[in-house]
């Protein structure tokens, strides 16, 4: 469990890392970042929470709303 917990620890680091590295090369763009997660993919362009992932998605969005 601790590892799981490492490695999606350090695979959400890495996302939020180009989202900022995005964000920095497109100062003029105001890109919509709200609603992005590691969790989630891209299916016939539209953004989609694979099952599995449910849960921890709606987790992870509670506490971004604690957060700010």
């Amino acid at each position: 469990r601790v590892l799981g917990q490492d490695v999606l620890d350090g695979v959400k680091f890495g996302f939020d890392n180009v989202v900022d590295q995005v964000k920095a090369l497109n100062p003029t763009v105001e890109l919509n970042t709200e609603g992005l997660s590691v969790l989630k993919r891209v299916e016939n362009g539209e953004i989609f929470i694979p099952p599995e992932y449910a849960q921890m998605v709606e987790d992870e969005e509670e506490d971004e709303q604690g957060d700010g």
